[in-house]
């Protein structure tokens, strides 16, 4: 386990070991993803209908762009074998009914997982733990889990700024599993941070949120969006930023009561993250350099929908 106080990102991520990016991935002999123009982008897609999966799909079945230009798939694969990322808000308000059920939430996980897989578990209230990091299903993670506390505050921008960065420690296709039941209420990274950490990364992000206020969804326009420095949120912009996070990733935001089930939860996420494509292109016949790329991703000759991340940061 790795425990960290209330420091900012960048030492945050250069004490864990991932700040260097494409560096570490080279030295594990993996291609990391979305490094440049010449290397292979793999993009994480999960084409259902009416929000059935579809299975049985081919290459040949997507329609995928990169800033508008069609590219051809070289091939398609699954997520039989993940790095499954589980993030826990342990703040005060988590009670010990929820706190029973996000360890529950976290074994009925780890008995999905097969010996491919690999596991990252931290925690977040008033500091940042790491308690597993891109480990082997086991024991030992199960063990640790159990002595999670609940109490302090909630950084949830700095969790997922950390969240996406464990995403680095392993080659396997990333999913983040984050839990919280309140808005931001101490951390240093902002809003615009905690987004564009995600849009640079490659992990698909499932927020989950436990009785969060209802309110009115605030518009991309807020202060709480708009300025760099950290901003107190209404209830309406972590609504806003929960659902940016899953919509620019190819995730999704689920809402749940504190009386539900988390485990049901979690297992969920998991199955259906399970059935989602890996499409793999290298980019052809777009502008070379460092940038954005703006990936669009379709069903060809059928119906269905298909979730995808909204794009990639192109690196030289």
């Amino acid at each position: 386990m790795r425990t960290f106080r209330r420091i900012a990102p960048a030492v945050l991520l250069c004490s864990l070991g991932l700040a260097s990016g494409p560096q570490d991935d080279r030295s594990a002999g993996q291609t990391p993803l979305f490094r440049s123009l010449t290397d292979l982008v793999t993009v994480d897609a999960f084409a259902h209908r009416a929000g059935v999966p579809i299975g049985g799909l081919a290459r040949d079945d997507f329609l995928l762009l990169d800033n508008g230009v069609p590219q051809t798939i070289e091939a398609i694969g699954t997520t039989d074998s993940a790095h499954v990322i589980i993030g826990l808000d342990l703040s005060g308000s988590v009670d010990g009914k929820t706190l029973d059920g996000l360890r529950a939430a976290v074994r009925t996980v780890l008995a999905q997982l097969s010996p491919d897989d690999r596991i990252s578990v931290f925690t977040f209230a008033d500091r940042l733990r790491v308690w597993s990091r891109a480990a082997v299903p086991g024991p030992t993670v199960s063990r640790a889990i159990e002595q999670v506390r609940a109490a302090g505050s909630t950084p949830l921008h700095d969790a997922l700024v950390l969240g996406t960065a464990l995403a680095r420690a392993d080659h396997r296709p990333p999913v983040l599993l984050l839990f919280t039941d309140g808005y931001d209420t101490a951390s240093w990274s902002t809003a615009n941070r905690a987004l564009d950490a995600v849009r640079h990364g490659n992990v698909v992000v499932y927020p989950v949120g436990a009785g969060l206020p209802a309110a009115t969804v605030s518009s991309p326009g807020s202060d709480y969006f708009r300025h760099s420095t950290w901003l107190a949120p209404l209830p309406g912009d972590t609504l806003r930023l929960l659902q940016e996070i899953a919509d620019r990733t190819g995730g999704e935001f689920l809402q749940v009561r504190r009386e539900d089930r988390l485990s049901a939860t979690f297992s969920g996420i998991l199955a259906r993250y399970r059935q989602r494509y890996l499409l793999s292109f290298t980019p052809t016949g777009v502008r070379q350099g460092d940038g954005w790329h703006r990936l669009e991703v379709r069903l060809r000759r059928r119906p269905g929908t298909v979730v995808a991340r909204e794009g990639y940061m192109a690196r030289q």
